[in-house]
């Protein structure tokens, strides 16, 4: 008789705890009566959830899941339901096709909330078409009583309210039941604009940096209304609500701003962290980027149009990493210090403790996997962890290990695990 691998054994049980999980999540699902509202879309969709989350808190019990957002976030999510929960508000995204109809089809929401369709994991979507194919399945899997909430100015997510039986509700600037208008932007950057809508004109003011942040708003406070909670406890919501870490939030350190936009950089919204550094007052202002991701075509020619928009807004440029000669800055630039690259993120950071500036502004861009935040703890406190690429998908603020070489943090995280 034969004895199976230990490695087998271990794989197995994992596959049946996996199984177990999962089985919980759908009996949860099943027999909750709390609301579940899901939300997708190519951007926005953290804020969105994190401030709806904090509007519908005044409601009742709301448990919430950003940021991570794929099947078994919501496995996880779901399997933690309580009976006094009366919301729960999920985020969730996709790396392949496939992955949203199954989510899908798990969390069976009341309410589905579509932001906006853009081209993004290039690889294996190629087409924003594959893109809004995938994004539409929470609304084709809604209940005829159940509720589609669709960013009215993107045609792609227009076009989803032909998928589905439910009722169909539109937020936008161009036209929808729900209509911000009169975005601006303060000093500091903080967006405030009005929503019309059948409630009346409703003034938002918030703390979100850019104009951009009109549609995650918009979409929280349209699903709010629509779930009956009242004009001005939402407006006390929004203004009281901070952005998510590394979603343009902002760090005052020692007399300098720091604008950490770290979690993605997809191409396709890179100018938008742009266009809000570009209306804040500083004695001076820089832009430093690491990776972009989400594009299609030649890299060079992303980052040196990266390259030549931050130049028209910024005045010191950094690119850091393995792709930061793509810039192709002009050799004016170079030599008068307006464009710089760094090699490692090290030397990045003696550069920024070296020429710091009381009352600068400095906004940090790039895919989370080169981890730009420590640009910012080093600020506060020594970091000596400065592996380009550590591998870790978590935040430095979740690590926490910024303040131990990279190569120490094996021992350490065995000690922390145990």
């Amino acid at each position: 008789m034969t004895t199976a691998k230990p490695n087998a054994v271990r794989h197995a049980f994992k596959r049946l705890r996996k199984k177990i999980r999962e089985v919980r999540a759908r009996v949860n699902r099943r027999l909750t009566n709390a609301k579940v509202i899901a939300v997708t879309g190519s951007s926005g969709k953290t804020t969105t959830v994190a401030l709806l989350a904090h509007i519908l808190s005044e409601k009742g019990s709301v448990r919430s899941q950003f940021v991570a957002n794929q099947f078994r976030d919501a496995v996880h999510t779901l399997r933690r339901l309580r009976r006094r929960d009366a919301f729960v508000v999920l985020e969730q995204g996709t790396e392949a096709p496939g992955q949203l109809p199954k989510a899908a089809e798990l969390i069976k929401p009341d309410i589905a909330i579509v932001t906006l369709v853009a081209i993004e994991h290039c690889t294996a979507f190629r087409t924003i078409e594959a893109v809004a194919e995938e994004k539409a399945s929470f609304v084709r899997t809604l209940p005829v009583n159940g509720r589609a909430i669709l960013n009215f100015d993107d045609p792609h997510c227009r076009a989803m309210a032909e998928m589905t039986r439910a009722k169909c509700v539109f937020f936008g600037v161009e036209g929808g039941e729900y209509r911000a208008t009169d975005l601006n932007l303060s000093s500091d950057g903080t967006l405030d604009f009005v929503l019309h809508s059948r409630h009346g004109r409703m003034p938002l003011r918030t703390q979100l940096l850019g104009k951009h942040n009109w549609l995650s708003v918009t979409a929280a406070v349209t699903c709010a209304l629509e779930l009956g909670v009242s004009a001005d406890t939402i407006a006390e919501k929004v203004a009281s609500f901070s952005a998510v870490h590394g979603r343009m939030s902002v760090y005052s350190v020692n007399g300098r701003k720091f604008i950490l936009d770290t979690e993605k950089a997809p191409y396709h919204s890179i100018g938008l962290p742009l266009e809000t550094l570009r209306t804040i007052a500083a004695t001076k202002k820089r832009f430093i980027l690491g990776q972009i991701s989400d594009y299609r075509g030649n890299s060079d020619r992303k980052y040196r149009d990266t390259y030549q928009a931050a130049a028209k807004v910024a005045d010191e440029v950094c690119f850091v990493g393995a792709r930061a000669h793509k810039a192709h800055a002009p050799r004016h630039d170079v030599e008068t210090g307006k464009f710089r690259a760094f090699a490692s993120m090290e030397a990045l950071a003696r550069h920024l403790t070296d020429t710091a500036q009381e009352g600068e502004v400095i906004l940090l861009k790039s895919a989370r996997n080169l981890h730009l935040e420590r640009l910012m703890l080093d600020a506060v406190e020594p970091v000596r962890c400065w592996a380009n690429e550590c591998g870790k998908k978590t935040s430095c603020f979740e690590c926490g290990l910024f303040g131990a070489a990279f190569d120490e943090h094996e021992g350490r995280s065995r000690s922390r695990r145990r």
